[in-house]
């Protein structure tokens, strides 16, 4: 006599049966509370820390998005100074979590990957001055990125430490990061204090499943838990839960076999890859100077220099068409029309597929002879700059400012000038371009406009993109 209403007798009814409401139960005797445990729950989440070598791990199901929002608002009242210390390529819930406790952003800008036009590490030297300057201030950075970008996390972590301030990493596309010898840089052995991670992205984890977990002694574990308490469900899934706990004991089990099969797919593939002429994958076709060369010895290596990518998570596919007569939204259609590969997205100039511990040879197989056929067909172009976001607008009002005032739709060639009321990014990856409050230069809309004529999906607060933008009146 107690919730959920379908009492879990789903036999003879088709959806709750495939969807095995028959594990749907919730909190009963026995069955512990999320937000208070002390049984099962409790001790699935020490099993989690001990598998990530974490001092505590928290079980998110409402995605990684109210483990960042939870996290930086801990953050925000230990330090008191209404300030964030955030990399401007943070996802938009960093910027809801500043919204909310209405804290001024100072940006960290990663400098671009030259010839890709997406974006490097974040530069411990940057992080260094900004704590110089505001010492005690939260950290927060994007580690690995969309595209599998790594930043240098232990040495951020020490200059953090040195100046009082919590480093923060979304670590949403890097769990399976130092499980196994195959894949290094994760940011809870560099130090971080608080750790984001979802488990559905490259892991087994259901959609929504995350961990959150906490190092050091500047956060505690009760002013995390408080938090979590007010930005995640009070009525969390048994279902979820059961799958962040399932993708933990899997891994102890057989996590060195799925690691190893999954570096054995990604080595083929790089193989398979080696001829391409026109796309380039950088990372895998050709590597980054960061990146080891085993079993290269006496081969001329095709690599990529500069110092802007300090690490990088090849279980990240980066297919970029760059200085060629094709683009990334052509590309990503192409694969899926006449291949059926769906990809996860796709910029101007690239597009990007992911791998999981569970893909088949089959599938990274397939990938990778499209590729090589498509290949064939594209033609490369003069030289010419890769599509780059535009720089860092001028802020005008603080976000709460421009929230409050009066605004109205208006099209984005007529928005030059104007200073935006809402926020406007690119989804997937749901990074904002532009900020409520910042202006909008002629630089700003232009790269929005270059953005929407290649296909790429636009979005805003209001839901106007890509035809209108909203802007204060």
């Amino acid at each position: 006599m107690h919730m959920p209403g379908h009492k879990r007798n789903a036999e003879g009814i088709e959806f709750l049966e495939k969807l095995g409401a028959k594990y749907d139960i919730t909190e009963i005797e026995g069955f512990d509370y999320l937000h208070e445990p002390h049984g099962i729950i409790l001790e699935a989440m020490q099993s989690a820390a001990r598998l990530w070598q974490s001092e505590n791990a928290f079980f998110l199901v409402n995605g990684s998005t109210c483990g960042v929002l939870a996290a930086v608002s801990a953050c925000a009242k230990l330090c008191g100074n209404g300030k964030l210390i955030m990399a401007r390529n943070c996802h938009k819930s960093v910027y809801n979590a500043a919204e909310l406790n209405e804290l001024t952003p100072i940006y960290l800008v990663p400098p671009p990957v030259e010839g890709f036009g997406f974006c490097g590490s974040i530069l411990p030297k940057d992080v260094e001055i900004a704590v110089q300057d505001n010492p005690g201030t939260p950290v927060i950075l994007t580690s690995p990125t969309y595209e599998g970008v790594l930043s240098n996390l232990a040495e951020i972590s020490v200059i953090c430490h040195m100046y009082g301030s919590p480093l923060i990493v979304d670590e949403a596309h890097g769990s399976h990061l130092n499980l196994s010898p195959y894949f290094s840089g994760g940011a809870v052995r560099a130090g971080a204090d608080i750790v984001i991670q979802s488990l559905h992205k490259t892991l087994t984890g259901l959609t929504q499943t995350g961990l959150l977990h906490l190092g050091g002694n500047l956060i505690t574990s009760e002013s995390i838990a408080r938090e979590l308490s007010v930005f995640e469900t009070s009525s969390p899934s048994y279902i979820l839960m059961a799958s962040i706990d399932g993708t933990r004991k899997l891994l102890e089990e057989r996590g060195a076999e799925l690691f190893k099969a999954w570096n054995r797919r990604l080595e083929r593939f790089d193989q398979m890859v080696s001829p391409l002429q026109s796309l380039k994958i950088p990372g895998h076709s050709e590597l980054f100077e960061c990146q080891k060369i085993d079993g290269l010895a006496g081969y001329v290596r095709r690599g990529i220099g500069g110092h802007t990518v300090y690490g990088y998570d090849r279980s990240k596919i980066i297919i970029s068409c760059e200085g060629t007569d094709t683009t990334g939204t052509s590309l990503i259609k192409e694969l899926r029309v006449r291949f059926g590969i769906e990809c996860e997205m796709a910029a101007c100039g690239y597009v990007v597929a992911m791998t999981g511990i569970l893909d088949s040879d089959v599938s990274v197989k397939s990938l990778a002879k499209a590729l090589i056929e498509i290949d064939k067909e594209i033609h490369g172009t003069a030289p010419r700059l890769p599509f780059t976001a535009a720089k860092i607008p001028k802020r005008r009002l603080s976000v709460s400012q421009a929230l409050r005032s009066e605004s109205g739709p208006i099209s984005i060639k007529d928005s030059r000038g104007k200073i935006s009321a809402e926020y406007v990014w690119a989804y997937p990856p749901g990074i904002p371009l532009i900020v409520p409050g910042e202006e909008l230069s002629e630089e700003t809309v232009r790269s929005l406009i270059i953005q929407r004529e290649a296909g790429v999906s636009l979005r805003s607060s209001f839901g106007g993109m890509p035809k209108t933008l909203r802007v204060l009146l």
